[in-house]
């Protein structure tokens, strides 16, 4: 929350910064990333991201990274019952449930 582009948008403080945080754990589970085979075969750096909504039971995993979006990661996730789904997407799911 303090790289500069975000900075840019928001200009928060230090202690803004350690609330969200504190907002962010209270309704939060730690998970350790469950580990495997490499699965974002175009960037392994995204695997974390992919073990991590595994090892916690993950049902959507939002985002805009394009390597997400290729069909070996995609039928990784789906057996997995992790969806990917953009921020409108997802909004647009969240908005059905009500």
């Amino acid at each position: 929350m303090k790289y500069p582009r975000l900075q840019a948008v928001y200009a928060l403080s230090d202690a803004e910064i350690r609330q969200h945080i504190e907002y962010l754990r209270s309704f939060s589970e730690l998970v350790v990333p469950a580990e495997g085979p490499p699965v974002v075969l175009r960037d392994p750096n995204d695997d974390p991201v992919i073990y991590t909504a595994v090892a916690g039971a993950a049902d959507v995993i939002c985002t805009l990274d394009r390597h997400f979006y290729v069909p070996n990661v995609q039928e990784f996730c789906y057996r997995q019952g992790i969806e990917i789904l953009n921020d409108l997407d997802l909004l647009h799911a969240l908005r059905q449930e009500i």
